[in-house]
């Protein structure tokens, strides 16, 4: 693999991503990960997930759609993150308005970025909404099993996770929307997607079917040749 600035870029919204998914599994498995008291000790992990008390389960099992919420929500951003790093690129000498009279000439390029935007946007206010119920579902079930402090502080830390991760991707994603911007969801600064990739502009667009056409006309120049050697051989 050519390790070329969009590569760099993708190892570092990997990397970043990988983070993340760790936080968020803690932060959506309340239930499990969150200390609660059982009998006269703190229960493990495996207490917390095979408990069979039948609010328990039904507030795990939002847990776990919760947790293919927020995978749902991933697969919007990273295809937007994607798609930002294959076909914009972010240049330190251009404004960051630079994209906004640049896109202009590229109409399929700034359809697709909207699309994107608002599909990144409505995805993170559902994700939302359903981390509340989550939240709200799983204090319920904590609080009955309540083991003080060391119920308190993993709580607070894993809800403050989840927080801080949805307040970011709506502050990128309704600044998006309403700026027509391409702002990074995972490299940080921020960054700002400011200027259409090289590798798609139109200059190498043309320079890419000349190449094509150049190509194609040798390789007919040479079908023709190999036919008049076979007639000539035939004759």
């Amino acid at each position: 693999m050519r390790m070329d600035a969009d590569n760099k870029q993708r190892i570092n919204a990997t990397m970043a991503f990988g983070l993340e998914f760790y936080k968020v599994l803690m932060g959506t498995f309340l239930t499990a990960f969150v200390p609660r008291v059982c009998d006269d000790s703190v229960c493990t992990v495996t207490e917390n997930i095979y408990d069979d008390e039948l609010f328990h389960r039904v507030a795990i099992s939002f847990n776990a759609f919760s947790f293919l919420t927020f995978l749902a929500f991933y697969y919007s951003e990273i295809s937007r993150e994607e798609w930002c790093i294959k076909y914009l690129d972010i240049d330190p000498d251009k404004a960051n308005e630079n994209l906004d009279d640049e896109i202009e000439e590229y109409p399929e390029f700034k359809q697709q970025m909207a699309r994107l935007n608002k599909n990144y946007a409505t995805s993170t206010k559902v994700c939302g909404a359903v981390q509340l119920v989550n939240i709200g579902m799983s204090l319920a079930d904590i609080s009955s099993h309540w083991a003080g402090a060391a119920t308190l502080t993993p709580l607070l830390s894993y809800v403050l996770l989840i927080f801080m991760k949805l307040s970011q991707a709506y502050s990128v994603s309704s600044i998006a929307v309403k700026d027509e911007r391409a702002f990074s969801a995972f490299l940080s600064g921020p960054k700002t997607y400011n200027t259409i990739d090289e590798d798609h502009t139109h200059e190498n667009r043309v320079e890419e079917l000349t190449e094509d056409s150049a190509l194609n006309a040798e390789e007919a120049q040479t079908k023709v040749e190999d036919v008049d050697v076979e007639i000539k051989t035939s004759a």
